[in-house]
């Protein structure tokens, strides 16, 4: 029997929170720069929604041999798109 390796891509839904200071409740609602900061941070979010994985597809499957690995394939869908709605496209 042969070996392979299969690596699989996801999304993770993440959520963060950063304060802001406004003059107003209709000002506060206009935090696209602050959310904007923080969604281009590298510095890992408050949480991590696990539970619901989304959009998968498998990154690539390799053969594994006395040789090291042999790429078979690369993006293979295999999930549905539970992120985007179908009417968005």
């Amino acid at each position: 029997m042969t070996e392979y390796v299969v690596k699989i891509a996801f999304w993770l839904r993440a959520f963060d929170s950063v304060n802001i200071e406004a003059a107003s409740d209709a000002e506060a609602v206009k935090a696209k720069v602050a959310a904007t900061a923080a969604m281009e941070s590298t510095a890992f979010p408050e949480h991590i929604d696990t539970d619901e994985r989304r959009e998968g597809v498998i990154a690539y499957i390799d053969r594994t041999g006395p040789d090291g690995h042999e790429p078979v394939i690369e993006d293979v869908e295999f999930d549905d798109d539970r992120i985007h709605d179908p009417a968005d496209t």
